[in-house]
């Protein structure tokens, strides 16, 4: 999670949130018109094992002059300080690891030069919130050791919402206890990219103070997040990134060469070897523990983010059961630009923590986005109604088998679509006599045999293609290991030459596949740009004829006549 590394307060206060950029301040309590404090929130944990818990560092802006309990909103971040410089396993191996078995995020939107202590948001302080920011652990001015998303970071945001609910330990520079007497003891939280994971992890601890939380862009399975269906996959920009690399870049407190065992630990149990989904991705798929979750739950997703993937914010609102809304824009890693989604999340916040009958919560839970910013759609469900799948075989006739070579890292997606037709198999349908418009989760079930490997990467492009002489798009895309063709979380062997049958998803889209147009699907070995990328040469056959794709189209087969 990457994107725009030097600059989240500011889009917080200006593009998400819809709040004017607020006037630096000098420096703790030195402005007439809001509170600035620096406060030290105590842990439960002992992550760094030097025999004292763990304390989070906090930002507590406030007005000065207040009538009654203020209302929070927590802006969580582990990119305060500035991130160290981290090498990155190489991706380029002569053979994929699991073929031959061992024993046994970075930029998730760096946040380098964003000064907390000094920014007001004045927006929310004249409307009686006060606005927390927080180093998440073992980042910038908090103590302790990160693990990317696991338990001890989930740990350490639970113990602010309770210290804003008037419970657990705090301390000021001095060492001197602090309550947050002027709470009222209600949070919202919110943020991009990491920023936006760090609330899904406080709300998964169950029933608290937390009343509210707006995900943006924001990792919902870190599992999906650097692997997909048993394969090692990249967030995308970011090929070789893990949970270890994501953790040593965020270690930014003081004396870092504390959590050195901790940033170990974390290099033995990621398992870049065979991709299954273990306990240690468990522990970090807060999906799988949405019902855990009792605040409200405000997402945003870019359909076109290749970072935190579309299924990161679709397959959490699709697993909530309590108040939810999505918002889809068609746009990459970030936030939405609309006016009405900024005035969206302050209504949010306003309805579950003032508790203003605005009428937020009955309004249709799903908006789209389109790239001009400007919101064209409002719907009870997504995919949306009428949405029905599809099945179209990848051939008729007789029994065949197309056979194609792995070009290994030599040729990108793009590439392999355009051309080099040795390198890949290209399937399409008849030319469109309408718009046929896509809503959901493709599937990919192929007949496919790795013919001189006992491992391969497997990749299929959902592809538009337009009229001659316009080119193609690579509408979405998704990947498999052959070896968890049964289950994500178990590998088997795959012998040379024996045909399995392999079903696998792409990642979820909204896309019109406009008359004169071609639906085409492309399958590909390494996915240059999310793969591991071992020497050309894997051999791969296809019977197109027990193959399909399963699309998810609006109005069904009807809308393909």
């Amino acid at each position: 999670m990457r994107w725009m590394r030097g600059a989240m307060v500011t889009v917080m206060a200006s593009a998400v949130i819809g709040v004017p950029a607020a006037p630096a301040v000098a420096g703790p309590g030195e402005t007439a018109a809001d509170i600035v404090e620096d406060v030290w929130v105590e842990t439960p944990l002992d992550s760094d094992g030097d025999g004292v818990r763990d304390r989070v560092h906090l930002t507590v802006t406030r007005p000065a002059a207040s009538l009654g309990k203020l209302g929070s909103i927590v802006l969580p971040t582990p990119y305060a300080g500035p991130g160290a410089d981290v090498p990155y396993p190489s991706v380029d191996v002569d053979r994929l690891p699991q073929e031959t078995p061992a024993a046994g995020l970075a930029d998730l939107m760096r946040g380098r030069g964003r000064s907390k202590a000094a920014t007001v948001f004045k927006h929310y302080t004249n409307r009686r919130y006060a606005v927390i920011t927080v180093d998440s652990l073992g980042t910038n001015l908090s103590t302790g050791c990160p693990d990317t998303g696991g338990r001890d970071e989930t740990a350490a945001m639970r113990a602010v919402v309770d210290w804003l609910d008037l419970k657990g330990r705090a301390y000021d520079s001095a060492g001197r206890p602090v309550t947050a007497s002027w709470s009222a003891r209600r949070v919202a939280m919110t943020g991009v990219s990491y920023d936006g994971t760090l609330p899904i992890m406080a709300a998964i601890t169950g029933r608290s103070a937390l009343k509210a939380i707006v995900p943006m862009s924001a990792v919902t399975s870190w599992y999906d997040y650097y692997r997909a269906n048993g394969l090692v996959v990249a967030p995308g920009g970011w090929q070789g990134e893990d949970l270890d690399v994501m953790s040593r870049y965020i270690l930014t407190r003081v004396n870092p060469e504390v959590c050195e065992a901790a940033m170990e630990r974390l290099t033995r149990i990621q398992d870049r070897v065979t991709g299954d989904y273990s306990r240690v991705w468990a522990e970090r798929d807060y999906t799988a523990q949405a019902g855990r979750i009792r605040a409200g739950v405000f997402l945003a997703q870019g359909l076109e983010d290749w970072n935190v993937k579309p299924q990161q914010g679709i397959q959490l609102w699709q697993a909530l059961r309590g108040d939810r809304k999505l918002w889809l824009y068609e746009g990459g890693h970030g936030s939405p630009r609309s006016q009405e989604f900024s005035d969206a999340v302050d209504r949010w916040i306003d309805h579950y923590v003032h508790g203003v009958d605005n009428g937020i919560d009955r309004e249709p839970p799903v908006t789209l986005e389109d790239a001009r910013s400007v919101v064209v759609e409002r719907t009870t469900a997504w995919p949306v109604p009428g949405t029905r799948t599809v099945k179209l075989p990848l051939a008729t006739g007789a029994a065949r088998a197309d056979t194609f070579t792995d070009s290994g890292r030599t040729l990108t997606a793009e590439q392999l679509v355009a051309g080099h037709a040795e390198n890949r198999l290209d399937y399409r349908w008849p030319v469109l006599t309408r718009d046929v418009r896509l809503s959901g989760t493709p599937y990919v079930s192929l007949k496919v045999s790795v013919d001189n490997r006992t491992a391969a990467n497997l990749t299929a492009l959902l592809v538009d293609h337009g009229p001659a002489g316009t080119g193609s798009q690579i509408v979405t895309r998704g990947w498999i290991d052959p070896q968890n063709r049964v289950s994500r979380s178990r590998s088997l062997p795959v012998v040379p030459g024996k045909a399995y049958g392999i079903r696998w998803n792409l990642q979820p889209e909204d896309h019109v596949f406009r008359a004169g147009h071609r639906i085409g699907v492309v399958i590909v070995s390494t996915d240059y740009d999310y793969t591991l990328r071992p020497l050309p040469g894997t051999r791969l056959s296809v019977d197109p004829t027990a193959s399909r794709v399963e699309l998810p189209i609006v109005g069904g087969r009807e809308a393909l006549r």
